[in-house]
């Protein structure tokens, strides 16, 4: 009986370590986080796939996840890779050269130390917004991060629209809207666009990428982003 309990245990390991993920398929997770637009209409939808094998329950590394955000898991792109390409883009057209970096870490190169918050707020193609912010030169504890968030997005779930940030200091965020205070810029990797600065002066702006418009209204400390 013994021996029944513990295959059951192992077997279930992967869906109990993964937060009620049903194993081995795509489980849309968004909840209620704010998600970019997607190119071809809507919002992206944020999916976890647990791949992890029961063998696999003395991993001192945990379960074994997959993510991906847009249409569906099966389609979309690695959150991470999305953000690893935005600040990859900024290293290659030069919009990081020049700001100091912290040291090296194991081996790794520092993190630049960017005066900018990043926002991805399109997939297909990837479009994002540049804030001007001192403090994002300087890794955040987690309250000083929330502050950065727009309003409305301030509480308990602004932990839940970030993905790592790569080689710059601080995490990459992600959804609608974007907190407005600074100087505001947008690029997008997938259009070979460079940062350019958004002309607010009228509290509403433009972008046009690749066949894709986002409309850009400013709210009080907050531009909402909608297509």
């Amino acid at each position: 009986m013994m021996r029944v309990a513990l295959v059951l245990a192992l077997l279930c390991a992967p869906v109990a370590w993964a937060e009620s993920l049903t194993p081995y398929i795509w489980n849309d997770v968004t909840g209620d986080r704010d998600m970019p637009w997607l190119g071809r209409g809507g919002r992206a939808h944020y999916f976890k796939r647990d791949i992890t094998k029961p063998w696999d329950i003395m991993n001192p590394r945990g379960p074994t996840i997959e993510t991906r955000w847009g249409a569906s898991g099966g389609t979309g792109e690695d959150p991470f890779k999305s953000s690893e390409r935005a600040v990859a883009y900024l290293e290659r057209v030069g919009a990081l050269k020049g700001w100091p970096a912290y040291p090296p870490v194991e081996g790794r190169p520092g993190a630049v130390a960017y005066p900018f918050r990043v926002t991805i707020v399109c997939l297909e193609p990837l479009v994002a917004i540049l804030r001007f912010d001192l403090s994002a030169a300087m890794p955040d504890p987690i309250e000083f991060f929330e502050g950065a968030m727009p309003p409305s997005l301030r509480g308990v779930a602004a932990v839940d629209q970030e993905v790592s940030g790569g080689n710059l200091a601080n995490a990459v965020m992600f959804g609608s809207r974007v907190n407005a205070r600074g100087a505001l810029q947008w690029f997008s990797p997938d259009a070979a666009q460079a940062p350019a600065p958004l002309d607010l002066s009228s509290g509403r702006a433009r972008i046009t990428v690749k066949g894709v418009t986002l409309e850009l209204e400013k709210k009080g400390e907050e531009l909402v982003v909608r297509r």
